[in-house]
């Protein structure tokens, strides 16, 4: 589970580099608020338990969805990115910025491309190509679809940012690693996510303003026009002058 956040956050941080990549070295600015606890009230008493929906039926809820947008506030190692999110099935899109310059990346089920529509051009990666690795990117989804595997304590249920939200604690297997999620009970899907790990290291993911339905096709295409850099090709070339 710690791992989905990492992962998330390397995701992130390809955006970045990679647009600074295509643009030479080249949204707005929101306080995130600090990654404590969440200031909730209590929503019923205990015996009004009873009568919940278990957590494995409460994420099911959200496998069902077909798709969502939402904005993201991703807090790690004193660091904060903020960014918009696209998902639907297997297709993903992030749009962030950096140094002033809005940047996207978008993952069409087979490729990642990083986009600068300042710069009109793109970055192609296939999924050996990604930092760290990655065979997939990590959706809001993929938390509670990990979850089920772990040990899951309930501790409460909060009003968060006006949405109820069952507090559910997901302890790790293998080790000492903790997740906290915040799932709201309308969608099924957490809107946050503390990790912990057992060096005291905190991650904090935060999924705002989320909305969700079909989205179209062409959310997760590259405008017509684009000049795309394939990275496989570029490494080739870089090979073989080092080879000559």
């Amino acid at each position: 589970m710690l791992h989905k956040l990492k992962m998330l956050l390397v995701t992130v941080l390809v955006v970045v580099f990679g647009s600074l990549a295509l643009a030479g070295c080249g949204g707005e600015k929101q306080e995130s608020g600090n990654d404590g606890d969440i200031q909730g009230v209590t929503a019923g008493q205990n015996a009004q338990n009873t009568e919940k929906e278990s957590a494995a039926d409460l994420f099911a809820k959200g496998q069902k969805i077909e798709g969502m947008t939402c904005d993201y506030v991703l807090t790690a190692s004193g660091t904060t990115m903020q960014g918009k999110m696209w998902v639907q099935g297997d297709k993903v899109k992030h749009e962030t910025s950096a140094q002033g310059e809005k940047v996207i990346m978008l993952f069409d089920g087979s490729a990642f491309y990083m986009y600068n529509p300042a710069q009109n051009m793109a970055l192609k990666y296939t999924k050996k190509d990604l930092p760290g690795g990655s065979e997939e990117v990590d959706t809001p989804f993929d938390f509670t679809e990990e979850a089920s595997d772990g040990l899951i304590t309930e501790l409460e249920t909060v009003d968060l940012e006006g949405h109820k939200c069952r507090v559910l604690l997901v302890q790790e297997k293998d080790s000492k690693d903790e997740v906290k999620m915040w799932v709201r009970e309308d969608y099924g899907i957490p809107v946050r996510v503390e990790a912990s790990d057992e060096n005291g290291g905190k991650t904090v993911m935060e999924y705002k303003n989320v909305e969700v339905g079909a989205l179209p096709a062409s959310t997760f295409a590259l405008p017509e026009g684009v000049q795309v850099q394939d990275i496989s090709d570029m490494m080739s070339q870089l090979q073989q002058g080092a080879g000559n």
